[in-house]
């Protein structure tokens, strides 16, 4: 027995079951994964992914601007004129001779129906320079159920009264200003700004390129200026 020991012990010797069954584990081991190759191969074909998932979003948010511009350029051929109809009433130039007094105030009804409904479209800027530019040009919040007031007076309007139909009086109380009233140059400037001011945001939400400081011409404040007389017929204050 003690000679059969050492020899069962010696299994490089005698070839033990048990060492043929490590050599056999050993030869069926799973070889460890090669990370390097696994990451590079997965990039291979995320990176095409990736491409494909951002130029989705890159083209579907380009639509979307593009959409938002067409939008926003077809309510400003709708606003334009108005706006510039309005301008030209309110500084003596132009048609102004021809309108009357109901339709300036159906023209900002207009204006405002359509302005504030594309008002989301545009930015904060624009809306701001809006209503600033209107309430230059109208005295609003009135008596309940009354009309918005022109910011201006009837006197050289009723002298230079050019339509077939003759003034009605009653087109006076629509005015804030009375006949002895003068237009103030200084409010001349500041409508002619705010008219300006809020035209350059509309470029400017238009994607142009550059927006001009001016677009109208300092000539139309002059073209205002002249007596104002009173009732009475004395001059009043210098226009």
């Amino acid at each position: 027995m003690r000679r059969i020991l050492p020899e069962l012990l010696d299994t490089e010797r005698l070839g033990s079951p048990i060492a043929r069954r490590a050599e056999w584990l050993d030869d069926q081991a799973v070889p460890q994964p090669n990370w390097t190759e696994i990451l590079t191969a997965l990039g291979a074909v995320a990176t095409p992914i990736a491409v494909i998932v951002f130029g989705a979003i890159l083209t579907r948010r380009q639509s979307r601007n593009e959409l938002l511009l067409k939008a926003r350029i077809e309510y400003y051929r709708e606003l334009a004129p108005d706006l510039n109809r309005l301008m030209t009433y309110m500084m003596f130039i132009g048609t102004w001779r021809d309108v009357s007094p109901p339709d300036v105030i159906a023209l900002k009804r207009r204006l405002d129906a359509a302005f504030y409904v594309a008002a989301p479209l545009f930015s904060e800027v624009v809306v701001d320079r809006y209503q600033r530019y209107m309430s230059r040009c109208f005295k609003t919040f009135g008596l309940w159920g009354s009309d918005a007031l022109i910011r201006s007076s009837a006197y050289r309007r009723r002298q230079s009264w050019q339509a077939p139909q003759p003034w009605d009086t009653r087109w006076d109380r629509l005015f804030e200003l009375r006949d002895g009233d003068p237009v103030e140059r200084s409010t001349l400037e500041a409508l002619k700004s705010a008219h300006d001011d809020l035209i350059a945001a509309l470029v400017l939400d238009l994607n142009i390129n550059r927006a001009r400081s001016e677009y109208t011409s300092t000539r139309v404040v002059g073209n205002a200026s002249g007596q104002v007389r009173t009732l009475d017929g004395a001059p009043a204050t210098e226009v």
